[in-house]
C-alpha cells in the first residue's frame, strides 16, 4: 500500500515519546557562578526538549497550520543549538573544575544528547566515545546508561528516518530493501539500548526512558511490517511481539514505582495495539 501522509503522521507521534525523559535525565547538580555554562546548556537543552514534546503531543498544534509548526521547530532547533554553544564556551580552567567535581562525565553526555538531536551524528558518536575514554569516575550511572544506549538511540532515528523516505508509491525492491534496513536497524537498536540498560540498573529512574526507546524500535518495526511487508495490520513477529509485551510490562512496573501518570502507558499499548505480559511486577 502507499505510504500516504496520515500514516507518516502517526509513526512520528509514536516515536517522539523519547524527548521528555532525555531531558529529565540530563540534570546536573550546582557549579559555581565561574563556570555556569553546564546549567546554560541544561536549561536550554531541557527547554528545547519539552517545547518538542509538547509539539508532538498537542493534537491542536499538530491539526494546526504548517507554519505554526515550522516556527515550533525551528524554536526547537535554536533550543538545542544554544545548549551546544554554551557547552562550547567552557574554559578549560573550568573543564579542570569540572573534572575535579566529577562532572565532566555529565558535560560530555549532555553534549553528546545534544548533538544527536541537532543531527549531528558523527559528532555525537565521537563526544560519546570521548565520554567514555573520560573514565568511569567521571560518570553518573544514568550518563553512563545514556552514553552506551547512545547509538541504539541513533539507529531509532534512522529507522524512522528510512520510513519517511519511502517512496508514496514504492516498488517491491524498494519495499524489500527499506523493510530489512528497518529490520536491522531496529536490531542493532535493541542490542545498543538494552546494554544502556544494563549498566543503569534496574531500578534506575532512566529505565523508563529507555523502554521507551526500545518501544519506539519495535513501532517502527511494527509500522514496516505493516507498510512494506506482507503481514496484518500492525503485525510484529511473533518473537518481536513477545519481547514488546514484556517490555511493556517492565515499562507499566517502573512508572507505577515512579508513580507515573497511567496514560503513557496506555499511550504505547494503544500505539502497538499489544497488552503487557501478564505477571505481577
Amino acid at each position: 500500500m502507499p505510504l500516504s501522509q496520515s500514516a507518516r503522521h502517526r509513526l512520528s507521534v509514536a516515536y517522539i515519546v523519547l524527548l521528555v525523559a532525555a531531558a529529565a535525565a540530563t540534570g546536573c547538580g550546582g557549579i559555581g557562578t565561574s563556570t555556569n555554562r553546564l546549567r546554560e546548556a541544561q536549561e536550554s537543552f531541557n527547554q528545547a526538549a519539552a517545547a518538542e514534546n509538547s509539539l508532538r503531543f498537542d493534537d491542536q498544534l499538530q491539526e494546526g497550520p504548517v507554519q505554526g509548526q515550522l516556527a515550533s521547530n525551528t524554536a526547537i532547533q535554536n533550543g538545542y543549538a544554544s545548549a551546544l554553544l554554551s557547552l562550547g564556551k567552557i574554559e578549560q580552567q573550568d573543564v579542570e573544575r569540572l573534572k575535579s567535581d566529577k562532572l565532566w562525565g555529565n558535560v560530555l553526555a549532555l553534549k553528546a544528547l545534544t548533538q544527536w538531536k541537532l543531527g549531528l551524528l558523527d559528532q555525537a558518536r565521537q563526544t560519546a566515545a570521548e565520554a567514555q575514554q573520560a573514565g568511569a569516575e567521571q560518570l553518573l550511572p544514568r550518563d553512563q546508561a545514556l552514553l552506551m544506549a547512545l547509538p541504539g538511540l541513533i539507529k531509532v532515528d534512522e529507522a524512522f528516518t528510512t520510513l519517511q523516505r519511502v517512496p508514496a508509491d514504492p516498488s517491491a525492491a524498494q519495499r524489500a530493501t527499506a523493510l530489512q534496513n528497518v529490520q536491522l536497524l531496529v536490531s542493532d537498536a535493541v542490542t545498543a539500548i538494552d546494554k544502556g540498560r544494563v549498566a543503569a540498573g534496574a531500578t534506575h529512574p532512566v529505565q523508563v526512558y529507555l523502554i521507551q526507546a526500545e518501544l519506539a524500535a519495535y513501532r517502527n518495526l511494527q509500522f514496516a511490517q505493516q507498510t512494506l511487508g506482507e503481514g496484518d495490520d500492525r503485525a510484529l513477529p511473533a518473537a518481536k511481539r513477545a519481547d514488546a509485551q514484556r517490555l511493556l510490562k517492565e515499562f507499566k512496573c517502573q512508572t507505577e514505582k515512579l508513580k507515573a501518570p497511567d496514560t503513557i502507558v496506555g499511550y504505547w499499548t494503544g500505539k502497538l495495539t499489544l497488552t503487557p505480559e501478564p505477571g505481577p511486577c
